[in-house]
């Protein structure tokens, strides 16, 4: 079965990397196989790091937009339940 790394745990890793030097260190410390780690290695931080950039650039708004019909809805409920207790007291 083929693992799926995000990728600020590849960026961690590969920092890590560059800190200690060992490849064979690195990979038993976040369990992954070397090949793994090595292939991370050839591609590179910095394009890792360009990834993580453009995916939360795209999912920024996505998550705002839907926090805040969440809020609206919540709002609106809210509103509906002070309309209902009004008419009871104004009754």
């Amino acid at each position: 079965m083929k693992n799926f790394y995000q990728n600020h745990f590849k960026i961690e890793t590969l920092q890590y990397l560059r800190r200690v030097g060992s490849l064979t260190k690195t990979a038993r410390r976040f369990d992954v196989h070397p090949s793994t780690l090595a292939t991370w290695q050839h591609i590179g931080l910095e394009e890792f790091m360009k990834r993580e950039l453009q995916n939360s650039q795209a999912i920024e708004p996505q998550k705002s937009t839907h926090a805040l019909e969440l809020r609206i809805q919540r709002l609106e409920q809210e509103n509906e339940v002070l309309r209902q207790a009004a008419r009871l007291f104004l009754c």
